[in-house]
Order: C-alpha cells, then sequence, then structure tokens
C-alpha cells in the first residue's frame, strides 16, 4: 500500500516501512469495527427498551471520564486553550445533541438507514459547507462522487417513504439521521477551520457533554427508568459507545493518520456503514433490502471516487 508524503519518518528502512503500514492496517480495521458496533449496539438497544438520552449518558459519561485527565493536563478552566467560546460550538455540533439525534433515528428506521446516511451525509454536508463558508473548489471527479453519494443516500432515504419497508415513520428516523450528520459535519468544518488539536478538541466535547448529560438527565428525563435498565445492557453502551466508538476509535483513527497519511486513513471509515449492516445480520436479525444495498453500493462508490481511490484515464493509440 502507498502511502502520503510525508508519512514516512526520515531514515525508514524497508522493515520499517512494511512494520509501520501493517501497524497503521490492523489499527484502521480495529477502528472501523469499533465505530461499526456503535451503530448496531445502539439499533440493538433501542430495540431492547434503551432510550435515546440513555445512551447519550452512557456514551459521554464513559468518555468523559476517559478523556478527563487529558483536559485537566491542559488546563480545564480555558478548555485546553480552545475557549469557552469554541469549546461550547463544538459541543452544540458534537456533543448530546449529536449523539442523541444518531440514537433517536433508530426509533423510527432500520439499522442500515442510520449507519448509511450518518456518515455518508457527513461527507456531503461538509463538501457543501466547505464550498460556501471556506470557499473551496473541487474537482469533476469530487462531483461525480458527490453525485453517487447523494444517489445513494437517495435511495435508502426515499425507502423511508415506502411503508413495507419498516413502518410508516421511517422517515422521521431518516430526517433525523440526516440532522445527526448535519451537525458533525458543522463539528468537521469548525475544527478544519480553527485547526485544532483532535484529542483536545474530542477531550473539551466528552468532558463538557459529561457535566452538561449529568445535570440534564435527571432533570428531563427518568432516573428510575435507567435503573430498571439490566446491568448487562448498560455496560455494553457503555463499553461500545463510550469506550470504543467514543475513545478508541478516534484515538486509532489519529494514529492511522500518522502512520499511512490522510488520503489513505479516510479509506476505513468508509468501512464502516458495510460492517455496521453485516453486524445487524447475526446481532439483530435485520437483513438488508435490495434497495438498502443498492444504495450503500452507490454511496461507497461515490465516496471512494470522491476521495480519489478510484479514477479513470484515457489511453491514448
Amino acid at each position: 500500500m502507498a502511502t502520503d508524503a510525508g508519512t514516512a519518518p526520515p531514515n525508514e528502512t524497508e522493515a520499517e516501512a512494511k512494520k509501520r503500514v501493517r501497524l497503521g492496517i490492523a489499527l484502521g480495521i480495529a477502528m472501523a469495527l469499533m465505530a461499526a458496533s456503535s451503530f448496531s449496539v445502539a439499533r440493538g438497544g433501542i430495540l431492547r427498551g434503551v432510550r435515546p438520552e440513555d445512551i447519550t449518558l452512557l456514551r459521554f459519561g464513559v468518555a468523559g471520564l476517559i478523556f478527563l485527565p487529558i483536559l485537566l493536563k491542559h488546563g480545564i478552566a480555558n478548555l485546553g486553550g480552545i475557549g469557552w467560546k469554541r469549546g461550547l460550538l463544538l459541543v452544540l455540533t458534537a456533543g448530546p445533541l449529536a449523539a442523541f439525534s444518531q440514537a433517536a433515528g433508530y426509533l423510527f428506521a432500520p439499522l442500515a438507514h442510520g449507519a448509511v446516511l450518518v456518515p455518508m451525509s457527513v461527507t456531503v454536508f461538509c463538501s457543501i459547507l466547505a464550498i460556501v463558508l471556506l470557499k473551496e473548489r473541487h474537482g469533476i471527479a469530487h462531483a461525480i462522487g458527490t453525485g453517487g453519494i447523494i444517489l445513494g443516500l437517495g435511495l435508502i432515504g426515499g425507502e423511508g417513504f415506502i411503508a413495507s419497508s419498516g413502518g410508516a415513520n421511517v422517515w422521521l428516523g431518516d430526517l433525523i439521521f440526516l440532522f445527526a450528520g448535519l451537525l458533525w459535519a458543522a463539528y468537521t468544518i469548525l475544527f478544519r477551520i480553527w485547526r485544532l488539536d483532535s484529542l483536545i478538541a474530542m477531550a473539551v466535547v466528552c468532558v463538557v457533554s459529561m457535566t452538561i448529560m449529568s445535570v440534564v438527565y435527571p432533570l428531563f428525563f427518568s432516573v428510575t427508568h435507567l435503573l430498571t435498565l439490566p446491568w448487562q445492557e448498560l455496560a455494553l453502551q457503555g463499553v461500545v459507545q463510550g469506550l470504543l466508538s467514543g475513545t478508541l476509535a478516534t484515538i486509532a483513527y489519529n494514529r492511522i493518520v500518522v502512520l499511512l497519511g490522510a488520503g489513505r486513513a479516510v479509506l476505513f471509515p468508509a468501512m464502516v456503514p458495510g460492517l455496521a449492516i453485516l453486524f445487524g445480520i447475526p446481532i439483530l436479525g435485520e437483513y438488508p433490502t435490495w434497495i438498502q444495498l443498492t444504495g450503500l453500493a452507490s454511496a461507497m462508490i461515490g465516496l471512494l471516487v470522491a476521495l480519489g481511490m478510484v479514477r479513470w484515464s484515457r489511453t491514448v493509440h
């Protein structure tokens, strides 16, 4: 596998390069598996009576405690140098509202819808926001790839208007998923504009979100309901949402960028929708429909084209 320029350390031997690439690939696969598991576990939890606010509380309760030492090390008074104004905007876009929306969509829609609509809509919304706010200009490949993603989202979202595909309110779940994708895209654009350290930014989001949820949850939601849930379910959601997806996947992705370069690192998040749908078959017994699979294929191909990983060339005879 080729790596981005600037990734290899100076004077790196061939053996060291192979070891670095193997480690990057292993971490990438692990990151994709952890991120994919969060969708299937969230959907399974909703089906078993866990509420979106419960998942949000557990996600940030665990991740906030893990990231707290990092924020304390860099200064909690000014949020690690990010500042409260910018920090609160990060929390608004990547904090409880985004996590709640990502889980709440599963009150109405099946696994495949959330697993595809959330991550893929992030790519589309990021492209739009980058053009409007950052004045970025993209080539024809990016436009074609984005079109493929939109087609895939349209197929899956359009299925939500068909009552036989899972219920008359599936479309509502799809809209909630798209809203979650918009929030994550806004976070990504803010991150790029401010050029933040990713670990510090996530520490701010997780710790502040943990504080918010510790106040909001007992005031507006049912602690009694939470206590009636099986401890195994609470532990599962806490480990998968807070530890694996909310913490380790983020740290792993940062390491992948260093090992393989940003251009190759983005391939591994692209694996998440397909893996999440595959997880849903044995875990939830939810088999994707042909419309969902067609939409997933279109979105995945579009993503690879937009990233420049699928190219075509003219051969001159």
